[in-house]
């Protein structure tokens, strides 16, 4: 798999664009707007609470309590509260830092819970808040959250069903001068509740226009989303985010170690009843 950059190019052919182009004029709305959107940032600032397990600690990291994250509600009724997996690590034995590996992404920028844009005329909400369990202090709020091409051009990329992101938990490692950080990735598409029944948005635009509040993002492969570009959404954004580290390692001379680990999980299924294997990535990055 190729870089990010090269991955967005072909998420937006001449045609898709073409098409949303005469859409968005038909509507009469610009493409996009970033009215009010916090500048993206890759400084990690770590709760003062961050810890290791009590037990059962490596090199890599430790164990966390769950390897889902805690249940999480949305605004729309036609989605139940679900769960989502913890499926890449990036180890404790990595020497160089999570800010340094995105800069040499690129292309994956800082995302805000706090922050909303206004996309081919919807208002959305630039990413919400989940919490998960691997500090040993019980299940806490992600620090960060990346999205491949940032707020707006990500949602962009969510008509088509190619937005890819990453919430991520910082855990510390005794010996580690990084720590280990778990991340859950995952593919959506924009949808939205039309006649009562979840409908991909790029298929009721001038609707979503008129309809912002009912606009959700949908982990791809589930109700309202597309079924054929990434037909199993949470590992397949998992493989792809794990792809970018890796080329962006090379890039930069660093030297990027993989491997995979199966772990016990609560749930086998997240939003919207989309499945999500056992599998875990494992990445180690040195300089």
């Amino acid at each position: 798999m190729g870089s990010s950059a090269s991955r967005g190019a072909r998420r937006l052919p001449l045609a898709v664009t073409a098409a949303l182009t005469l859409a968005l004029a038909l509507a009469g709305c610009a493409s996009e707007s970033t009215s009010g959107a916090a500048p993206a940032s890759s400084a990690v600032s770590l709760p003062a609470t961050a810890s290791p397990a009590a037990s059962g600690c490596d090199a890599d990291f430790c164990p966390p309590a769950d390897w889902d994250t805690a249940r999480a509600s949305t605004p729309l009724p036609q989605i139940a509260p679900f769960s989502e997996p913890l499926n890449v690590v990036i180890s404790a034995r990595s020497t160089v830092s999570l800010t340094a590996i995105q800069q040499a992404l690129g292309d994956w920028d800082t995302v805000s819970t706090a922050t909303a844009v206004t996309v081919a005329g919807i208002h959305l909400k630039c990413i919400s808040s989940e919490s998960a369990a691997v500090t040993g202090a019980g299940y806490q709020a992600q620090q960060v959250a990346w999205r491949l091409h940032g707020c707006a051009d990500g949602n962009l990329l969510s008509l088509t069903g190619d937005e890819d992101h990453v919430r991520i938990w910082h855990q510390a490692v005794s010996g580690s001068k990084y720590g280990a950080w778990f991340i859950a990735a995952s593919y959506e598409t924009m949808c939205l509740v039309r006649d009562g029944k979840l409908q991909t948005a790029s298929a009721n635009k001038i609707y979503a226009i008129a309809h912002s509040g009912s606009a959700y993002h949908c982990v791809d492969g589930g109700p309202g989303t597309f079924h054929t570009a990434h037909p199993d959404g949470y590992d397949d954004g998992a493989s792809a985010f794990v792809a970018d580290v890796l080329a962006a390692a090379r890039a930069h001379g660093w030297q990027a170690a993989e491997r995979t680990e199966s772990v016990s999980r609560k749930a086998s299924a997240g939003e919207g009843g989309v499945p999500f294997s056992d599998d875990v990535y494992v990445l180690t990055v040195t300089g």
